[in-house]
């Protein structure tokens, strides 16, 4: 089949050009194009693209017969300098699959220069590049810098003698593609096979070779310092410098560190670019990234990772709960109900034993005593907070009343003292927060809800579309964005001491935060979010991935990567807190704040008793001017 990709009437970018060239000017001819085609689909069953300019649609003209009778696909590499069309057109391109691209030299460099600048996916292709022209040569200079380590890539170049040079790419200690004369090969002859460097078929030697890494500083974990004239910065300490250390010295490797532009953790976007640390690693800036880099899908889409060298899961971190106001604890034990049940009993007790008493009196023993109405009211209060009864009446009538009321002042006042007592000893809390579903009471509270900004932690609840990551997205303070996302977690964990602050974080970041700060000062929520894996990030096709995941293996499999993390979070100093030191020397005693709320009632009482004595005088002296 053919697909012609693009028109005549395409915008064409600068770089390219469209003049076709006469065949008395052309230097490859079908038979070179048929002898390549040949040498590939003989020695391998895959499916061939040959991709072509407009100058060479006379030879693409010739292929529509064969393209039906082999596998191959026509296309027509005119583009409107669009990356969105161009990742279109590549991904047409099967995986694995060879790729034979026959243009103009400028317009070559051209197109892999876009797809390097695109971050476009090429090293699931071996590309055969076939061109001519005076200017060839220099173009395969030109193309160096465009090409990737690891792409998989032949340039032919047709010269008038009717002779093809032969390149093949050489990378250099720095990382730099360089392509290598192998000499010279007549297009009259057939080729036996075309051999590419597959990095990821044999193991690939680092030994020796000096890369650049993309850092993030991050507390605990990577400790930066001072940065040299060339961009560089320097690693001081932290979990992830000793990591790294351990594999580039097994590999025999050397690197310098350099932080990115925009200094956060960064992500892939759904236009294929990427941004921060992961975006320097898709654009080939730096070999590879370390940062405590949590692997997701959005940024595979950009980038490869290594195998995993720690794990985790995304945890709500808020400061400990702290114990409720102790000023009303002596109402605690009863609720609102109870406390007006006996309140009604104790005011309507007086009226009801002294009328009892009374009519006792007046008609029954009729001994013509005088019963006192406030008497009784002031002994009901007696006989509640257990008093005792001051309460003289012989007869039955009464006493059988007072025996039942003092049964249920005993009653009352033995729930009460049992409550109280396990109600001080065992001293109530704030509600913590445990999960998500938490957080919209947590707000209402007044605490702010908050993460690393750049972090996979923010874009995982940015592109939610529904559900409780979506809800909890809108929680986030989105005004005034420093109030929610933290440029490190340090800042982070000082928001949780010293406001109310819910930090969403890793698990790994809150056990470094517990061996500072101590682990009474924080609470992890219950709820275990998403599970994340951390690995170092490579560009996509990148040898050095396999080497790496090799060394990680090995160092997994002793148990070396646990001791590591082990001795870390051993060696992280402890923070003195006067709070905690003051508590760790209190004895178990009753405190004032146990007793504030019968200091309370005490004052209450004693200004009650004044406020009356005030108004009894003031009463005093008018009826007495009067």
């Amino acid at each position: 089949m053919m697909v012609c990709w693009g028109s005549a009437s395409c915008n064409l970018p600068g770089n390219f050009h469209t003049g076709a060239k006469t065949t008395s000017d052309r230097n490859v001819t079908v038979e070179d194009v048929m002898i390549l085609m040949r040498t590939i689909l003989k020695n391998s069953d895959k499916i061939l693209t040959f991709l072509y300019g407009q100058e060479y649609e006379e030879i693409a003209d010739t292929f529509p017969r064969l393209a039906a009778e082999e596998f191959i696909v026509l296309m027509d590499i005119r583009n409107d300098g669009k990356p969105e069309t161009l990742r279109q057109m590549l991904s047409l391109t099967k995986r694995n699959s060879f790729v034979l691209l026959l243009d103009t030299p400028d317009n070559i460099v051209s197109l892999f220069q876009m797809m390097r600048m695109a971050i476009l996916k090429t090293h699931l292709t071996r590309w055969i590049l076939l061109m001519e022209g005076s200017d060839a040569e220099n173009s395969v200079v030109r193309l160096q810098e465009f090409v990737n380590e690891g792409t998989q890539i032949v340039i032919f170049v047709k010269t008038s003698d009717g002779h093809m040079a032969h390149f093949l790419p050489y990378v250099d200690l720095y990382g730099v593609t360089q392509f290598i004369d192998k000499g010279n090969w007549k297009s009259t002859e057939e080729l036996k096979e075309i051999v590419f460097k597959d990095p990821q078929q044999k193991p690939y030697d680092l030994s020796g070779r000096k890369f650049k890494m993309g850092v993030k500083e991050s507390y605990l974990l990577i400790k930066l310092g001072r940065k040299f004239p060339d961009g560089s910065v320097e690693l001081l300490s932290g979990m992830d410098v000793a990591f790294i250390n351990m594999v580039t010295s097994a590999l025999n490797i050397t690197y310098k560190a350099y932080i990115p532009k925009d200094d956060v953790w960064g992500d892939g976007l759904p236009n294929g670019t990427a941004t921060g640390l992961i975006g320097m690693v898709a654009k080939r800036e730096v070999a590879f990234g370390i940062s405590v880099l949590s692997i997701s899908d959005s940024r595979l889409r950009v980038v490869d990772f290594t195998c995993p060298y720690s794990s985790g899961r995304y945890v709500l971190m808020s400061r400990s709960p702290k114990q409720k106001n102790r000023a009303l604890a002596v109402l605690s034990p009863f609720q609102l109900q109870v406390w007006v049940c006996i309140t009604s009993a104790v005011l309507l007790m007086g009226p009801v034993v002294y009328s009892i008493a009374y009519l006792v009196n007046k008609y029954v023993a009729n001994n013509g005593e005088e019963i006192d109405f406030l008497w009784f009211h002031f002994n009901m209060f007696r006989n509640i907070v257990n008093q005792g009864n001051l309460i003289e009446d012989k007869s039955f009538q009464v006493r059988v009343v007072l025996a039942f009321w003092f049964l249920f002042c005993v009653i009352n006042a033995a729930l009460y003292s049992g409550m109280l007592t396990a109600t001080l000893a065992i001293p109530a809390y704030e509600t913590p927060i445990d999960s998500l579903q938490d957080l919209p009471r947590a707000t209402k509270e007044g605490f702010t809800i908050g993460t690393l900004g750049g972090s996979n932690y923010e874009f995982i609840f940015k592109t939610a579309t529904e559900g409780i990551f979506k809800d909890t997205w809108n929680l986030f303070n989105h005004e005034d964005r420093s109030k929610s996302f933290v440029d490190n977690a340090n800042v982070g964990v000082m928001k949780v001491l010293s406001e109310k602050f819910v930090f969403i974080t890793s698990d790994n970041f809150f056990r470094a935060f517990q061996t500072t700060f101590g682990k009474g000062r924080f609470h992890v929520g219950q709820q275990k979010l998403l599970p994340t894996f951390v690995g170092i990030a490579t560009p996509k096709g990148s040898p050095v991935t396999g080497p790496f995941d090799r060394v990680i293996l090995r160092l997994a499999e002793g148990g070396i990567i646990d001791k590591v993390i082990d001795d870390h979070y051993r060696r992280i100093p402890a923070v003195p807190s006067a709070k905690q030191a003051s508590e760790s020397t209190t004895s178990a005693s009753i405190t004032l704040t146990h007793l504030q709320a019968s200091f309370y009632i005490l004052s209450m009482g004693t200004l009650i008793s004044a406020a009356t004595f005030l108004v009894e005088r003031m009463t005093f002296r008018h009826i007495t001017n009067e």
